[in-house]
């Protein structure tokens, strides 16, 4: 439009008329021609200089990358405070937001790892069905344990999208509901051992699971008896 507003300028027509057709101002007419006299276009070329430098240096944010290394879960009020604190540098929640967002750190759903995991155990074993001199066969006679849990809101879904400026709703079960944990055992030939209890399964359940039924069964499949 606003190139089709200053042709109709250069081929003779009057401002008025072109501001009646085109439903554009007078004032809006004169830029558009002063901006296309200055750069060769109607539309004037985005400033190399928007919005306020990064106020927060690599340095800092070298230590901000390690922090959140330690401690994934700090608030951005948090993060001010160890700022200020560390390196005196006062900035706001916003400013820091956008500069972390500018630092590739984005804000994510939490994966969690059991702080009672013992990652060389878990190596060493991963190493153990490397070898071969240890681990011989198909497969089939490993069986695989996990728990789980189960409540109304246990498969809601903690995100989702919508268009911008417009939240992403979704109904669903509001209360929780009775909760049970739920425990099986599975082969190459699928299910061999289940158990569900109300509640949580603790440590004495999950035992009692494994030696009286998965120990059992899996000895009953594999020695006919």
């Amino acid at each position: 439009m606003k190139k089709c507003a200053l042709d109709l300028w250069g081929r003779g027509w009057t401002v008025e008329d072109i501001c009646d057709t085109l439903g554009v101002s007078r004032a809006s007419l004169y830029r558009w021609d002063t901006i296309f006299e200055e750069h060769g276009n109607v539309i004037r070329p985005p400033s190399p200089l928007i919005g306020r430098t990064r106020i927060i240096t690599r340095a800092v944010l070298t230590a901000v990358h390690a922090l959140y290394e330690r401690e994934p879960d700090l608030y951005l009020d948090e993060l001010c405070m160890f700022l200020a604190v560390e390196h005196n540098l006062i900035v706001s929640k916003s400013t820091l937001s956008r500069n972390l967002a500018q630092a590739g750190l984005t804000y994510k759903i939490l994966h969690k790892i059991a702080i009672e995991r013992d990652e060389q155990l878990r190596d060493e074993w991963k190493e153990s069905l490397r070898d071969r001199t240890k681990f011989q066969g198909d497969g089939s006679k490993f069986v695989c344990v996990d728990e789980t849990s189960k409540n109304k809101k246990a498969y809601a879904r903690l995100r989702g999208w919508s268009l911008s400026g417009q939240p992403a709703t979704l109904s669903d079960v509001f209360v929780r509901g009775d909760r049970y944990s739920l425990v099986a055992a599975v082969t190459t030939e699928g299910y061999i051992a289940t158990h569900v209890v109300p509640g949580s399964l603790d440590s004495f359940e999950f035992y009692n699971f494994i030696a009286e039924d998965v120990v059992s069964l899996t000895h009953s499949i594999y020695t006919g008896s």
